[in-house]
């Protein structure tokens, strides 16, 4: 009694809306707190990955300065002074993102070289005698060794750090090498915008090991902040990294509290007008269920009887015209038949147990596994079926039937049902027996014609005795034919792996020459020595396509497969090539539909092909652009190098992927080549499993396209 005058009490209005009030309240509450736990957590996460992310950027540019200073200054212990300074501080420039000028620094402490001289005009500039130069200059004399001063007032302008390497030799100091990195390139390399950056603050700071002072490289002040500051402890001194959050995310917790303060009061007006609502919502609810359960009893006995009198016609039609129907259930394997089926079968449906295999014994032996294999291979295929054959009874009663199948699919198109029709067709095969004697009579009146031709037989079989002795002969002459292309293809490879080695030693010792460690050249002797490498690298290249073109006669060219990033080979290979373009006045251009596409193919084979039709394009092109557009089509990678060269003529086409074949013919043709490079790269596109094609019209350039498999 007690317990139930206690939830009759919860029940009142006021009560469930005080209870409903509280209990969302404490969970809204609770949720409040969670969150703002996670956005805390969040926001020292994002922090330490800024701060790592900037700590490891600070240390590569220290060390990229470092080997920079120091491969400038081992030149100039060995060499002196090099002549070609701006060469060298151009490749070093090239070959690094994290600093603006390379200089060169004299005993006396002048600037005598600078590079690039844009926006760094401060030769003759002398940093022993300036105030803000002089100590990071002496300390780096006392210690002998690499040396960073930073924070400094660049006399180019703006901040930066300015990285020495002193130079001794035999002991004495004859200057430094240096570079020079603005603090606004080492953001860029970050890709901050410390003024307009909207979620952090950024200052970098050097403490000045005499007085513990912070040099600060950036305007606004952080040193206040001393818990967001980071030390970075280098052998050239103490750093520090602020990374100060401007937005305090914690703060969206107040928004939750208020949200959830305010969901806890509607939730508890709701419970506490519902409740006071309950009685005269169960009323109207017990109403409205009695009249619909009494409709659907209505729908249910009409439906009833539509579907046995439409199962009823339906019987009725198959028996008039002897067709069963049956549906076979793709993921269960359940078999239902209609009583049709059963009665041309001849078997009693409540009796029988309806199984494929079940099935499979009635068809006639003869018949059995051709049925079987055809409905195997309708599954597997996913296609229809029609099919006869006979069905075996007791005392060798056969039955004729005829059988049609179709596939029932979900929405993603995978089969989930086949349907299908059985039909007796014994009284229509029979009839179709006055139609075999008749063709039993027509087979004899054929016999006889036959026996009135047997009289040439002889005359024929002779005129075969002699197109086979014809035969033999040249299948004899073939096989000499094949031998001979044999003999080629292996001294072709032979002779192109003899030739390649002399050819490689020819190239690299040219090479070496022409880079005067063996001694000064004069410009006659530079100019001679790039003829004789220009010419064997063109010999190479010659030697390498018969080497290819061999093997692929000879069907040994292997390739292998791996995954590779394909627009980077893309644009290792447009890289090589650029030098041609420039020098012909062409313009490159790519169009790139998608930014990351990987294949599993066979890397240096795809760079050759790459080489072969880029090469080819700006060969037969005087003017104009040269576009490479690729994309994805289905599992494929397309790749198009077209140019608005010279174009092909219709008539020409044709020749275009035979081997050693040249458009141009004679001596007198103006482009060279050996007429492989088209060959061997058709057979390796097919080899790799794709396909190659070109469209052209004469005087308005070419569009070579090849497809590569993403995985072969």
């Amino acid at each position: 009694m007690k317990r139930s005058a206690f939830f009759q009490y919860l029940k009142k209005p006021l009560v469930a809306g005080l209870l409903t009030f509280a209990l969302l309240l404490f969970i809204t509450q609770y949720i409040a707190y969670q969150k703002y736990l996670i956005s805390k957590n969040e926001q020292r996460r994002e922090l330490n990955s800024e701060i790592s992310f900037i700590k490891d950027k600070l240390q590569a540019l220290i060390m990229y300065n470092y080997s920079a200073t120091k491969s400038l200054a081992y030149i100039v212990e060995r060499n002196g002074i090099p002549e070609d300074f701006e060469d060298i501080a151009k490749n070093l420039l090239e070959h690094q993102d994290y600093f603006d000028a390379v200089e060169l620094v004299d005993s006396t402490g002048v600037i005598t070289h600078v590079y690039p001289l844009k926006d760094n005009e401060v030769i003759g500039f002398n940093i022993l005698t300036s105030k803000a130069a002089s100590t990071g200059a002496l300390a780096t004399i006392k210690s002998k060794d690499f040396y960073i001063a930073g924070p400094v007032n660049l006399k180019q302008g703006g901040v930066g750090i300015v990285s020495r390497q002193p130079i001794f030799i035999n002991d004495k100091f004859l200057g430094f090498s240096a570079v020079v990195t603005r603090l606004s390139t080492f953001f860029e390399d970050l890709k901050i915008d410390h003024i307009n950056d909207n979620n952090f603050d950024y200052q970098l700071s050097r403490v000045n090991r005499s007085t513990g002072e912070e040099d600060f490289f950036l305007e606004n002040d952080l040193s206040s902040i001393e818990e967001f500051a980071v030390p970075i402890e280098l052998s050239f001194g103490e750093w520090k990294l602020y990374v100060v959050p401007r937005h305090n995310k914690t703060n969206t917790m107040i928004w939750f509290v208020i949200i959830g303060l305010i969901i806890s009061l509607i939730g508890g007006w709701v419970a506490w007008y519902l409740n006071g609502q309950s009685e005269r919502f169960k009323r109207l609810v017990t109403k409205k269920l009695e009249k619909q359960e009494l409709q659907l009893k209505y729908i249910h006995e009409t439906t009833e009887n539509q579907i046995k009198k439409s199962e009823s016609n339906l019987n009725r039609a198959q028996q008039i015209a002897k067709l069963g129907s049956w549906e076979l259930n793709l993921k269960t394997n359940d078999l239902t038949w209609s009583e049709e089926v059963y009665r041309i079968i001849e078997k009693d449906s409540k009796n029988f147990k309806v199984t494929l295999n079940g099935f499979y014994d009635i068809i006639h032996p003869e018949d059995r596994d051709s049925v079987i294999k055809t409905i195997k291979e309708s599954i597997q295929n996913r296609k229809p079926y029609h099919l006869t054959y006979r069905l075996l009874f007791g005392n060798n009663r056969i039955k004729h039937i005829d059988e049609q199948c179709e596939i029932l699919y979900d929405e993603n198109q995978n089969p989930v049902k086949t349907f299908g029709t059985l039909q007796d067709i014994t009284e229509r095969v029979i009839s179709k027996n006055e139609l075999l004697n008749f063709k039993n009579n027509l087979e004899k009146l054929v016999n006889q014609r036959t026996e009135e031709l047997n009289d040439s037989k002889e005359a024929l079989l002779n005129l075969l005795e002699d197109i086979n002795s014809q035969s033999i002969e040249l299948e004899k002459e073939k096989e000499k034919a094949q031998s001979a292309d044999l003999m080629k293809s292996a001294f072709l490879a032979t002779m192109s792996h003899e030739l390649r080695t002399p050819m490689n030693s020819i190239i690299g010792f040219t090479g070496i020459l022409l880079k005067e460690l063996a001694g000064p050249l004069n410009d006659e002797q530079k100019k001679q020595l790039a003829m004789v490498k220009g010419s064997g690298q063109n010999l190479l290249g010659l030697i390498n396509d018969v080497l290819d073109i061999s093997k692929i006669e000879a069907g040994k060219l292997n390739v292998s497969f791996s995954p590779f990033n394909y627009l980077a080979s893309l644009q290792k290979t447009i890289e090589f090539l650029e030098p041609q373009v420039a020098k012909k006045g062409l313009k490159l251009m790519t169009e790139i539909s998608n930014l990351d596409i990987t294949l599993v193919s066979d890397e240096r084979r795809i760079e050759q092909v790459l080489l072969n039709l880029i090469s080819n394009a700006i060969k037969f092109s005087d003017q104009g652009t040269i576009l490479i557009k690729v994309g994805v089509e289905g599992e494929f990678a397309v790749t198009q190098v077209i140019d608005e060269g010279l174009g092909i003529a219709k008539e020409d086409i044709v020749k275009l992927f035979q081997p050693f074949v040249q458009l141009e013919g004679g001596l007198n043709r103006k482009h060279e080549g050996t007429g492989l490079g088209l060959t061997i790269s058709k057979s390796l596109i097919e080899k790799l499993g794709g396909t190659i094609m070109v469209e052209s019209e004469t005087g308005r350039g070419s569009n070579f396209t090849f497809t590569i498999p993403l995985k072969f």
